[in-house]
Parts: structure tokens; C-alpha cells; sequence
């Protein structure tokens, strides 16, 4: 009978894959931005968009001075959803930005000594900010060791034998223990997940991560 693989062996697993990214995929800083806030208002455009897009936003909103919290929350909404509109959805959005906004006013110096369990809990209670969002928060912004579980690191998570989840949550409740064990750093969690981003641009030329994870194993992977 199969049995499931040990936290262990899927730790050695993750921390196996990470390394084969950091030999072949070229290493950049990953999700910079001139301030916290700003790094916050990127994970909140970048739903159902392409970073492309997330960047003319910002910088239509950096140009005007307005990528800080009390900005956010002062300006009209019509001239928000107007700096926004690149992203798609910007009359939602708008909102989600003007929620995390005012939260951020109020919550963002207790937030800093929250622990993470309780401040990922408190991220998901605001509108518009879901799981992949608030991981992305706590990692980049408030710098928690947490490992961002999106549709592309799921999708070389199962090419990888390490296990196949369709959902988000799913994978973190199966893969956090894993990931503890690693004893991986904030930064290289950071690192990690844009290698992986960075991986799965061009998957698709592989012909899926199946390939591309192959290539990875063989060292053939980006030549």
C-alpha cells in the first residue's frame, strides 16, 4: 500500500526544488517597492491581472504621490478607479484598496508584533483580501516565513512528485507543516516564490511544468 510521503521527505522534497531553481533560474529582487504600502497595494491589483498591468497602475498612482494609506483612503473614488483601471475590475478593486487603506492607518504598528497566525486571520477579514493576498502581505510586507502556494507553484509542486492540490488552502494545510521543517528563511521563501514566477513565464514553451520540471532535474532547464 502507498503511503503518503513524511513532512521530512516533502521538506527535503521543497528544499531540493528550490536549490534546482537557484541554479538555473536567473535570481532577481523579487516584489521591491519604495515603500511597505506600496508592496501591499501591488498584492491587492495583481488579482486576475498580470504584473505588467500592476505597474502602470502603480506608477499612475506614484506619479500623483498617492501610493500612500491616507492618499488611498482621501482621494475621490473616480479618480482612484481612474489611476487603477489598467488592472480590470478597478471599481472593485478601488474598494479593496480604500478597505486595506484605512486598516493600515489604524492596525499596521500593532500588525508589525502581531504573530502570524493572528495577523494572517485579521488580513482575511478585510474585503477583498483572500488567502493568496494575505500570504503575499505577510511575507513581503510584514516578513513571515510563509510559503505562497499560487496556481503556478502548485503546478510544479505535483510535476514534482510532492504532492497535487487544486486549491489553495488545501495545498498550505498539507504543505505548511513541510515547509516548517525546511526551516526555510524570509528571504529565501521571497526568493523562492520568484523563481518560480519567473519559471512559469515560460513554462508554457516547455510544454508545461511536467517539461519544465525535467529540464530543471537534467540541468538543461533555461539553455
Amino acid at each position: 500500500m502507498l503511503t503518503e510521503p513524511s513532512d521530512q521527505a516533502l521538506a527535503r522534497g521543497l528544499r531540493r526544488l528550490y536549490q534546482l531553481l537557484c541554479e538555473q533560474v536567473p535570481s532577481e529582487s523579487w516584489w521591491t517597492g519604495e515603500s511597505r504600502f506600496e508592496i501591499v497595494v501591488g498584492a491587492v491589483l495583481t488579482q486576475n491581472t498580470t504584473w505588467v498591468n500592476v505597474q502602470r497602475a502603480l506608477a499612475a498612482l506614484r506619479q500623483g504621490d498617492l501610493l500612500n494609506p491616507q492618499s488611498i483612503v482621501d482621494m475621490p473614488r473616480g479618480d482612484l478607479e481612474n489611476a487603477i483601471r489598467p488592472c480590470g475590475y478597478y471599481r472593485t478593486k478601488a474598494e479593496y484598496l480604500r478597505s486595506i487603506g484605512h486598516w493600515f492607518l489604524e492596525r499596521d504598528a500593532e500588525a508589525c508584533l502581531l504573530p502570524c497566525d493572528r495577523l494572517r486571520q485579521e488580513l482575511l477579514a478585510l474585503r477583498g483580501i483572500g488567502p493568496e493576498t494575505a500570504d503575499d502581505i505577510l511575507l513581503y510586507v510584514y516578513h513571515h516565513p510563509v510559503f505562497i502556494y499560487d496556481a503556478y507553484a502548485r503546478r510544479l509542486i505535483a510535476a514534482a512528485g510532492l504532492g497535487d492540490y487544486a486549491h489553495y488552502e488545501a495545498a498550505r494545510r498539507a504543505l505548511d507543516p513541510a515547509v516548517n521543517a525546511a526551516q526555510f528563511t524570509v528571504a529565501e521563501l521571497a526568493q523562492f516564490h520568484g523563481l518560480i514566477v519567473d519559471s512559469g513565464k515560460i513554462a508554457r514553451r516547455y510544454g508545461g511544468w511536467e517539461q519544465v520540471y525535467s529540464c530543471l532535474l537534467d540541468g538543461t532547464f533555461g539553455q
